[in-house]
C-alpha cells in the first residue's frame, strides 16, 4: 500500500474502537413492543439493557513520511 499523497511505502495502521449507546427511538420502540405484548416484551427489554453498547472499529492508515491520514 502506498500513500495517496506522496507515494511512500512506509505506512502505519491504527485501529480505533468506539462505543455507542442506543438511541431514544430504540428504547421507545422496545417499550411499545412490551406494551403491545402485555408485558412479555419486558423480558426482551432486560436483554436490551444488558447489551446497551454498540462497538464500532475503524482502521486508519498514517504515512510515516508526510503524516497524511486516511480511512481504510
Amino acid at each position: 500500500m502506498k500513500c495517496p499523497k506522496c507515494g511512500n511505502d512506509s505506512i502505519e495502521f491504527v485501529s480505533n474502537v468506539q462505543s455507542k449507546n442506543r438511541g431514544a427511538l430504540s428504547w421507545i420502540g422496545w417499550l411499545l413492543f412490551a406494551f403491545l405484548t402485555f408485558g412479555i416484551g419486558l423480558l426482551f427489554w432486560f436483554f436490551m439493557a444488558l447489551t446497551n453498547k454498540k462497538t464500532i472499529t475503524k482502521t486508519r492508515a498514517i504515512c510515516k513520511n508526510c503524516g497524511h491520514q486516511w480511512d481504510i
